[in-house]
């Protein structure tokens, strides 16, 4: 993976409470910065997601189908109760 330089602005107090606690962490600022945009982009795709899969169980046919396998695998199982 190649790497990109940025420059960003932001906020003196965001930059000190971020400088306490790569030296508290000890890890470089690029490292936790890198690490923060990681977490953001994985919570936008798992938002994207989500969003996708609730557009498909807007479906009624999906709707009834999901409520028979359900139903089926409840049928047919030992466990008391399911996590659903």
């Amino acid at each position: 993976m190649g790497h990109s330089r940025i420059s960003v602005t932001i906020p003196d107090e965001i930059y000190n409470e971020i400088n306490k606690l790569t030296l508290k962490e000890h890890v470089k600022l690029s490292h936790f910065v890198t690490q923060a945009l990681i977490e953001k982009l994985r919570r936008n795709r798992e938002a994207i997601f989500i969003e996708k899969v609730n557009e498909v169980f807007k479906d009624t046919e999906v709707q009834k189908e999901q409520r028979r396998m359900a139903e089926l695998i409840a049928d047919n199982t030992e466990v008391q109760e399911l996590p659903w």
